[in-house]
């Protein structure tokens, strides 16, 4: 830190000697508060005192709200409840929404974003000390519809607020006014408050004689140094290593880092700060830098998971939250991640819902369970299915669903339920869970505080506040001071460092675009110099800021990225004057990672061949082997060898397999009624109708009852619809076709190729009129024969089933809507689609000048792929687009950043 200490950095603006008189200092935030305070601190001791007075130091809202309470218990305000954020959101949200239904000409398309602004235009006119419903100001918000159903909610807001006896912040601090006839204080100085409201200057001058502004920075100004850096995450990590540079050089010095956009740059930049400190191993909780904001309480993971327990108990269950409870160690009963819980997993991603049924997971949990537990009757209650379904039914036990209470009544209900799901866990937590478990409990105090504000709520409304009030809730680490500061943009104002550093001064962020409230005319606005309404306030604000930078830090350094999502950016215009030096992100690892690196001795060996099939494990599939083989062999190892499993992810209503699927099943009965086409050619439209919705009935009815279930009637009452139309188009292209005779249909075979024994399932062969045949593979997508063709074939289905049957011919069969018809070759059989000339169908790509050839080409082809499976081979090398659907690239780490050839 300062070596001068507190001398340096206040002394010179004479703020010692008013501290020594005790003379009350009133500061912009609490971190500067606190700075000065610790300054005043270190002076005492560094003289040798071993008691001292405090020093008298406040943050200028809280000492306001102290005056007001003061005010209030000597009986010269009125007694009201002063609401919290939370609480005056609840109410804004309860008055739009009411007013919502009795207007419905007023649409909003964002009722969350509309309470904020809201909010903040009524704080707004307040601090402007403004009465919207004075006459004059009450004509000009009528000139606009946003401004006059702005004035609608703020009359109906302010009635709330006298009719329950309640107040926001700003109200009390017009009530002080209001109350203050006489001073109770002789000076008060301000510290760094050049930002203070119309409204705080006021009750300011009403309560102290005389009052002095004051300036905290008073070191000599530094230099400013600027970068630019191509990109966000190259300019962050560059701090991040200047950081850990400078903090290994001096330990002692004080750094600070300023963030323009806190929220979506933190996270960047704490885990490049921590790779930079090598503290995300073991050390992680060594990290000496302090951020100025927290994170929100419902992203802290014992909160996280308390929320994901109380959600269990709604009527249907985000899938991610399942997932989330079955590794959580916050919980009573940790799962054992075992084949119970992969099966559970496996059955809840089968029924592809992004939410499940709350009946439906405790069925799936206990049903897992009772196996579990049949398994290995000793194991206690290790089981996924024990962890999962007792907490589930012993709380849906509760009834909360018939419940409908004020929040504060609903905090022990919700604490019953933590207690069944023995949160916070068996423990230990960890300094900063513990804080974060404390936060909580704070956290339930305010949701019962909402009494006032929301009434009586049924349990969906009780966790959706409950999530708003965590949301609402900043968890911030108690830590000792850090030498490193990451601090937002004015609360790094007033403070001193040896070094600072200004990271995104892009010209589209400082000074900070016009961002008027919608719901105060702009005119009003300007007039009265509200926050984000005028660009020379702006403009005037960012240099204040800038000047305080430079006359706190000995070092001020400043960059801007030149390129941010996409889009080029300009240096501030603040930076006009100042050289600014152009980086590259060349190499921006860690010092310390580089020399560890540098110094190692890597052995690098590449292994891309697993070991081979024993010949007892020969029969280990179907064609899909040879697919993933010529897709990539290291597919085919970690799928077929290995057991790897893509899940598909969630989707609504049926599945573009289930659909498939639906779709053999529906021309399996449709063929295994008609037979041939001379059945065809016999139905007449409405005994074609007919025939088509019996088979779409018979392949509905197949489906399995717990998908019927889930789909739901209406979903599946328009696929029966699509497939009766579909199925039509595709009887068309048939009857196109020369006399044919249906064979088989879905016939199960084997078949030996290159040691390996494959089991095979043909959709359909057709006998032609001379007797030949014809394989038919259905297929509800596009087709290509091209995907027959190269030394690795895409898609070696049919070329392997025209090996096994000895057919004269293969054919996808592309039963798409408005694109119905056959894709195959063939020996000259004269069906519409299927091409006699394997050369020329393929354009050149293919070599063979017949049937035979291709057979032949197909042969060797799939025999290399087979043997290739069975030796073991499992490089890691895709087809063009292989990946695209691929699923297992956390085993193959092909497109990872960073990886390499991994």
């Amino acid at each position: 830190m300062p070596t001068g200490g507190f001398s340096s950095h206040y002394e010179r603006g004479a703020l010692a000697s008013y501290l020594e008189q005790g003379t009350l200092l009133l500061t912009p935030n609490q971190r500067l508060a606190r700075s000065v305070k610790s300054a005043w601190d270190r002076r005492q001791a560094d003289a040798g005192l071993s008691v001292w007075q405090p020093a008298p130091v406040r943050p200028l809202d809280s000492w306001l709200q102290q005056c007001w309470q003061v005010a209030v218990s000597e009986g010269r305000c009125s007694p009201r409840i002063c609401l919290s954020a939370l609480q005056e959101r609840e109410l804004w949200s309860a008055v739009i929404a009411r007013d919502a239904s009795d207007n419905a000409a007023y649409n909003l398309l964002q009722p969350g974003s509309a309470v904020d602004l809201a909010s903040a235009a009524r704080d707004a006119l307040l601090q402007a000390r403004l009465d919207a419903h004075a006459p004059g100001l009450r004509s000009e918000f009528a000139l606009d519809a946003d401004c006059a159903t702005f004035l609608r909610w703020l009359q109906a807001f302010d009635a709330t607020l006298t009719e329950r006896g309640l107040a926001t912040r700003a109200n009390c601090l017009v009530d002080l006014l209001g109350a203050s006839d006489k001073p109770v204080l002789d000076t008060v100085v301000l510290l760094d408050c050049g930002e203070a409201t119309q409204l705080q200057q006021a009750c300011v001058a009403a309560l102290a004689a005389q009052v002095i502004p004051a300036q905290g920075a008073f070191g000599e100004a530094a230099a400013l140094q600027a970068c630019s850096w191509p990109e966000r995450r190259a300019e962050l990590a560059a701090v991040a290593n200047w950081a850990a540079r400078e903090h290994s050089a001096n330990p002692r010095s004080r750094l600070g880092i300023v963030l323009g956009d806190m929220q979506g740059d933190r996270a960047t930049l704490e885990y490049e700060l921590r790779r930079a400190f090598d503290c995300l191993g073991e050390a992680y909780a060594a990290l000496p830098v302090n951020f100025s904001t927290g994170i929100t309480l419902e992203r802290a993971p014992v909160v996280r998971d308390a929320l994901r327990m109380l959600s269990c108990c709604e009527r249907d269950i985000p899938l991610a939250d399942i997932l989330g409870l079955l590794v959580t160690r916050f919980a009573g009963r940790c799962a054992a991640l075992d084949e119970d819980c992969v099966q559970l997993v496996q059955r809840l991603y089968a029924d592809g819902r992004e939410r499940v049924d709350g009946g439906r997971l405790r069925a799936l949990a206990a049903s897992v369970s009772d196996q579990g537990v049949s398994k290995d009757a000793g194991a206690g209650v290790g089981h996924v299915g024990n962890a999962l379904a007792t907490p589930l039914l012993q709380s849906h036990a509760l009834r909360l669903h018939r419940l409908r209470q004020l929040p504060s009544a609903w905090v022990e209900s919700l604490r019953a339920v933590l207690e069944l799901w023995g949160w916070p866990g068996p423990g230990p937590l960890d300094s900063l869970e513990f804080q974060q478990v404390e936060v909580w409990y704070g956290v339930l105090e305010d949701f019962a505080a909402c009494d006032n504000t929301s009434g009586e709520l049924d349990f969906p409304a009780a966790l959706a506040l409950l999530r708003r009030c965590c949301q609402a809730t900043i968890s911030q680490p108690q830590t000792a001071d850090s030498p490193v500061q990451v601090l937002g943009p004015l609360e790094a104002a007033g403070l001193q460092f040896d070094a600072l550093w200004l990271c995104g001064m892009e010209a589209s962020r400082w000074p900070a675009p016009l961002r008027p409230n919608p719901f105060i005319p702009v005119r009003l606005q300007r007039v009265h110099r509200m926050p984000h309404s005028s660009a020379e306030d702006e403009w005037h604000y960012a240099e204040r800021l800038l000047q305080q930078y430079v006359a706190g830090s000995t070092q001020l350094l400043a960059s801007y990225a030149r390129q941010v999502e996409g889009a080029p950016e300009l240096p501030s215009p603040l930076l006009r004057e100042v050289a600014i030096t152009h980086n590259e992100a060349a190499d921006v690892l860690p010092e310390a990672w580089r020399a560890q690196h540098s110094a190692a001795q890597v052995e690098a060996q590449f292994d891309d061949c697993g070991p081979g099939l024993a010949a007892r494990d020969g029969t280990a599939g179907g064609s899909a082997i040879l697919q993933n083989q010529a897709s990539c062999p290291f597919r085919a190892f970690a799928v077929h060898r290995l057991g790897a499993q893509v899940l598909d992810p969630p989707h609504a209503g049926l599945s573009a397999r289930q659909r498939g699927d639906l779709l053999h099943d529906a021309l399996f009965a449709l063929w295994g009624a008609l037979g041939d086409s001379a059945a065809l050619a016999r139905l007449d439209d409405t005994a074609c109708a007919q025939a088509l919705s019996t088979a779409v009935d018979a392949a509905l009815a197949a489906m399995p009852e717990p998908v019927r279930l889930l789909v739901g009637a209406p979903c599946l009452d328009l696929e029966h619809r699509r497939l009766v139309q579909v199925l039509s188009e595709w009887l068309d292209a048939e009857r196109a076709r020369p006399p044919f005779r249906v064979k088989v249909r879905e016939a199960p075979d084997t078949f030996q190729l290159g040691g390996l024994t494959l089991r095979l399932r043909v959709d359909r062969v057709d006998t032609l009129s001379d007797g030949r045949e014809l394989v038919i593979d259905y297929k509800s997508g596009r087709c290509a024969i091209g995907d027959w063709l190269g030394e690795r074939p895409r898609a070696p289905q049919l070329p392997l089933y025209a090996l096994a049957t000895g057919a004269a011919g293969v054919a996808f069969a592309q039963v798409r809507a408005r694109d119905c018809r056959l894709l195959g070759m063939g020996d000259a059989l004269d069906v519409p689609g299927v091409a006699a000339d394997p050369a020329k169908a393929s354009r050149g790509r293919e070599e063979a000048q017949d049937w035979p050839d291709l057979v032949g080409n197909w042969q060797a082809r799939l025999e290399q792929l087979a043997r290739a499976y069975v030796a073991g081979e499992a490089e890691v090398d895709p087809l063009r687009g292989a990946c695209d659907y691929c699923g297992l690239q956390a085993l193959c780490r092909v497109g990872i950043e960073g990886e390499g050839d991994a």
